[in-house]
């Protein structure tokens, strides 16, 4: 499932600080909003040193001494935690979030500031704690000052609250190079990149964020760009990078008492890495918690994302209705508005996928266009590449095939930057436009495509199997599917079903046929959407055919036939007039043959199906030899 985003928080607060609440920072660009910094100009001062934080300057009487980046904040880090010895795994954590380093990485720094504070006669103003860490010992005083952002950092702040994202980001990124960003000018730098869909460029600021926020002690912020950069990572199909951040957020979180919203998001975000992992079960408690845990923050984004996540496990293992159910919860908090923006395109995201993997075209349909028109009202969400792989699924389903591959093509290049794991799910539906256009080579290489991008492209790859005469495989692969299925498989279990017993019917394997249409007629739910309910009409019109009953069949296809032209899938509408067409022939009743073929070469055409158009002009040479032999 594709859920994208960032997950960090913007606090809102009143004129005098008094904090008001807080939501996720995809707020609509009209709402007010106040953001609470605390920045202050801090200089500690101890013998003949000064410690100037934002200037990021040693001073030994006045003279600023040169240090290197992150052994000045490892200083300014023991100084800020000067009340307690600071262990080694802390410091690395805090410093080094985005390398990999020993334990004498900080050694050698601890070694080159005992250097330079020796020479002002403070040799022992870090202690060593044997085997534990350091600590800071010398006596200091502090003071502080409203802190003066350079013209630079102003600049780029202003930018970044009146929404000109594009002109932040380079104000952002010209103010680190001359000037000293606080905690919430890296995160809010990550977040421009977020909205202008460049989600690559937010790592960077996402690591810095989380190093200040951990200088400060602030380990919920701290927690919560690290949950932003796994998030990152796992968009980009990084999925052991994801989990270490994922990791260290939920260590931030370790130590604090009280409940708070970050840890209904670690919840969440927990979720989302067990269902990456094909870990249902986990998948499952994880989102559980998010829900009730937000219930009692009455934190209505963590509680829809916990919905979903739900919903989604549910339909995957088995639990229709109560995974519509909360999907349709999820979708009616979006709908009257109760959540942040960021929150509700994942919700929308998440019902369309569900949707279409249940083959109900109609309501995917009008969830995406729904979809569409939010996006377009909200400059703040930053992947429209999903918006296009749902079009184009949509569009491939109704029958507008030209139109479907060009969404789906806008999709590959958009996912490619902004959320990779979902390529191959594009490359999926690129197949099922080739192969219902009759391209099996074409539909075949695409299938591979989103193979070799980890996605399992069923039952499409079971239909090329079939195609090419492999009808075993095919039954194979659909088996397997269906005995350990992916969470995706698992959400599409009907059409599965049906392509079973499809092709084991037609490939003479009619006990096997028979075994999958009864457990598909058994479960009303799997028959609700249109997409499986028509194909359950095909499968028996299979097996009718199989057992030589061909007025069944020609029943069952007509029945199909109805469910299409009802939800307006002109594709489908067509393959089931040639198959109706091959029927009839097979009966001797050439006349309603030709009459069906006739409509299905005709719509074929007008869909650019020309693969298809020569399959129709086959069928009708086939069967009129037939009627001559006659």
């Amino acid at each position: 499932m594709p859920v994208v985003g960032s997950i960090d928080a913007v606090i809102l607060a009143d004129a005098s600080g008094k904090v008001l609440s807080s939501a996720l920072p995809f707020s609509y660009p009209c709402s007010p909003c106040f953001f609470v910094t605390r920045e202050t100009n801090t200089l500690f001062r101890f013998g003949r040193f000064e410690l100037d934080e934002p200037k990021r300057e040693l001073r030994l009487s006045g003279v600023p001494q040169t240090l290197q980046p992150r052994v000045f904040d490892l200083l300014v880090y023991l100084v800020r935690n000067r009340d307690r010895v600071v262990t080694k795994d802390e410091l690395l954590t805090a410093l080094w979030p985005d390398v990999v380093v020993t334990d004498s990485s900080i050694m050698r720094a601890v070694s080159l500031i005992r250097g330079i504070l020796r020479e002002g006669d403070q040799p022992d103003a870090i202690q060593t704690s044997s085997r534990q860490g350091y600590r800071f010992k010398a006596e200091l005083s502090e003071s502080t000052a409203p802190f003066i952002p350079s013209p630079e950092i102003a600049r780029a702040r202003a930018a970044y609250e009146q929404n000109d994202w594009a002109r932040a980001l380079k104000l952002f990124q010209t103010a680190n190079k001359t000037g000293s960003l606080s905690a919430e000018d890296f995160e809010h730098w990550a977040r421009t990149a977020l909205y202008l869909g460049q989600p690559m460029a937010s790592i960077d600021p996402l690591e810095h964020a989380i190093a200040a926020y951990s200088q400060n002690a602030d380990r919920i912020s701290a927690s919560r760009a690290a949950m932003t950069l796994a998030n990152m990572h796992l968009e980009a199909g990084a999925l052991a990078v994801g989990k270490g951040w994922h990791r260290r957020a939920g260590a931030f979180l370790t130590d604090e008492k009280e409940e708070t919203r970050e840890h209904g998001l670690y919840a969440w975000l927990s979720a989302r890495v067990a269902l990456f992992e094909g870990d249902l079960t986990a998948a499952l408690e994880h989102a559980r918690n998010a829900e009730r845990l937000a219930r009692r923050l009455e934190d209505p984004d963590v509680e829809a994302l916990g919905l979903v996540y739900c919903g989604h496990v549910e339909l995957a293992t088995g639990s229709i209705r109560s995974g519509l159910l909360h999907l349709d919860e999820a979708g009616a908090a979006a709908l009257a508005g109760t959540v942040s923006p960021w929150v509700c395109g994942t919700v929308f995201c998440s019902v369309i996928w569900a949707y279409l993997d249940r083959g109900d075209i109609g309501r995917a349909g009008q969830w995406t266009d729904q979809f569409i028109r939010w996006t377009k009202n909200n400059r703040s969400y930053g992947f429209p590449g999903l918006c296009h792989l749902h079009r184009g699924e949509v569009l491939c389903a109704l029958g507008d095939l030209k139109q479907a591959e060009t969404e789906i093509r806008k999709a590959r290049t958009l996912l490619a930057e902004t959320a990779r794991y979902a390529e191959g799910d594009a490359y999926r539906v690129l197949g099922e436009i080739r192969f219902l256009q009759g391209d099996v080579a074409g539909a075949e290489e695409a299938f591979r495509e989103a193979h070799d991008r980890g996605w399992h492209p069923m039952p499409g790859w079971a239909l090329i199997q079939n195609a090419k005469g492999d009808s075993g495989g095919a039954i194979k692969s659909l088996q397997r599917a269906l005995k350990f299925p992916t969470w995706a498989d698992g959400q599409r279990r009907g059409v599965l079903l049906a392509h079973l017993v499809q092709i084991a019917a037609q490939s003479g394997r009619v006990a096997v046929a028979k075994r999958a249409l009864r457990e598909l007629a058994a479960s009303r739910d799997l028959l609700v959407p249109a997409g499986c309910k028509a194909a359950y009409h095909q499968a028996r019109a299979e097996v009718a055919v199989a057992e030589k009953n061909i007025e069944e069949a020609l029943e069952a296809l007509r029945a199909a036939l109805a469910v299409w032209q009802e939800v307006g899938s002109r594709i489908n509408v067509a393959h089931t007039r040639l198959r109706l067409a091959e029927v009839f022939a097979t009966a001797g009743d050439f006349r309603e043959a030709e009459l069906e073929v006739s409509s299905a070469e005709k719509s074929f055409a007008r869909m650019a199906a020309e693969r298809m158009v020569e399959r129709c002009q086959a069928v009708r040479q086939q069967f009129g030899a037939d009627a001559k032999r006659r």
